[in-house]
């Protein structure tokens, strides 16, 4: 990413709106950018994580231009503190389906937001599935990155054992999800705003993540001529991968369009914000129907003109790793 001149205000604010989700309230972080009538685009954050993760599509000018971009801290994330109206102390966290499909119905319910196109990573991504199936008739569209029926294995006891510094753990697990040839600086940046989560909620939110969302015999319940639904995975991400998202999309059937994003992982928005904001502009324009054909299987930096430094994807020749 360039640096910006000493002295730039970024175009991005921050409120705060008050959400009742199943009967509690919740006071909800947003930032924003984009014209307040553009076509919202209401993204989420991955498990553990916040709204920071979204901050280079927040300053994309050609995104924001046309679209009102809101990205969102869920409860006990990031400036989105506990609610103050129950004893949250009491429980440990834990993230189902329910809560989540509708905590983000609520948010888009409370910015009144008309039509809007929503976007997740991981279990962000993983939603979708739960918000087509439920909630078709909310959404102008669903993206869903890094997107699959099922991704059990990774609700794990340990990770909020006293005995462990989980944020350094929970960083370093993200580190392998990220394609090598993503800019060093902004991969460093993944791992940093996972070093800032609360104890337990990673492991919480992995709940929804790897036991609660199992969509592998449900996927011909969702009707995505109603809303479409775009499962977009990259090439990188070991945890649901290309295939996944192509199972998900045979699964669903019409109305389903499944992508893979080349030369990138399970944090595109940012691990590569330059590559993803341009992949994802191929995707706003299918929704739009600016398009004047499909959209590809497969997503190249060459197809949206991103070249990549690829020193650091430079494999070694097997001659000198037999010398070495």
């Amino acid at each position: 990413m360039n640096e910006l001149e000493p002295g730039t205000v970024e175009e991005i604010t921050g409120k705060y709106v008050h959400v009742d989700v199943n009967g509690t309230t919740q006071r909800i972080y947003y930032e924003e950018a984009g014209p307040e009538d553009g076509i919202p685009l209401l993204c989420q954050h991955t498990a553990g994580c916040n709204n920071q993760e979204w901050r280079h599509l927040l300053t994309d000018e050609e995104i924001t231009d046309e679209y009102r971009v809101i990205a969102y801290d869920l409860p006990f994330h990031g400036k989105s503190v506990p609610p103050t109206g129950r004893e949250w102390w009491e429980e440990d966290y834990t993230l189902t389906a329910d809560r989540f499909a509708a905590t983000i119905v609520a948010i888009a319910d409370a910015l009144e937001l008309e039509d809007p196109i929503y976007m997740g990573s991981s279990m962000g991504g993983n939603v979708t599935l739960e918000l087509a199936d439920w909630h078709p008739d909310r959404f102008r569209a669903l993206i869903g990155l890094e997107c699959g029926a099922y991704s059990p294995g990774f609700y794990i006891d340990w990770l909020d054992d006293p005995h462990v510094n989980t944020t350094e753990v929970n960083a370093y697990a993200c580190w392998g999800l990220m394609a090598k040839q993503s800019p060093e600086q902004t991969r460093r940046e993944t791992m940093y705003l996972y070093e800032q989560g609360a104890t337990g909620v990673f492991k919480g939110d992995l709940y929804y993540y790897s036991v609660d969302h199992d969509y592998r015999e449900k996927l011909g319940d969702i009707d995505a001529t109603e809303c479409p639904l775009y499962v977009v995975n990259g090439e990188y991400d070991y945890l649901t991968t290309p295939e996944d998202g192509t199972e998900v999309a045979d699964g669903v059937g019409d109305g389903c369009v499944a992508v893979e994003m080349a030369d990138i992982g399970h944090f595109p928005m940012s691990e590569n914000p330059v590559l993803f904001n341009a992949y994802l502009t191929e995707i706003l324009a299918d929704i739009a129907d600016e398009r004047d054909g499909k959209l590809p299987e497969v997503l190249t930096p060459d197809d949206v003109g991103v070249e990549l430094n690829r020193t650091e994807a430079r494999a070694v020749p097997k001659e000198t790793e037999e010398a070495e």
